[in-house]
């Protein structure tokens, strides 16, 4: 059986996969509000004025992580017969969240970018919480 990293990443899936991803980040991060928002907005605005394609490159290569923080709620969800994994991650939020969440703590650094996730880990939570059921329709849409 395929994991959910292999499906997702493979040649002919990763580009429209990674796509998707990208526009999904753009989408929640422009819509955010609050002093976060505010924050989250001026930190990516000023990362595309450097790197353009920012976004999308982060969504090439954290796309593999999520797929391996995702894969066992994958792989019980077909087991218990399909359906919608969006309405199905959303019901499993606090459990999902900090899968997602470990995964992507796993990949942070040192120093200052260690402290950085750690000041804004818990607005991050918050975030993925919020995107968990479109996520989860994205990973469908691609490997459903």
């Amino acid at each position: 059986m395929t994991n959910l990293r292999d499906t997702l990443t493979a040649p002919e899936t990763k580009p429209a996969a990674v796509a998707d991803l990208a526009s999904l980040i753009d989408a929640e991060v422009a819509g955010m509000s609050g002093l976060t928002g505010i924050a989250a907005k001026t930190a990516v605005k000023a990362a595309k004025a450097k790197r353009p394609d920012v976004v999308t490159r982060g969504a090439n290569a954290y796309l593999g992580t999520l797929a391996d923080a995702l894969d066992p709620f994958w792989t019980r969800h077909t087991a218990q017969g399909g359906g919608d994994f969006g309405a199905y991650v959303a019901a499993n939020s606090g459990e999902v969240n900090a899968a997602v969440l470990a995964a992507v703590e796993s990949e942070v650094g040192s120093g200052n970018q260690r402290s950085m996730y750690e000041k804004f880990k818990p607005q991050l939570s918050k975030v993925i919480a919020g995107a968990l059921p479109k996520i989860g329709t994205l990973v469908q849409k691609h490997a459903g």
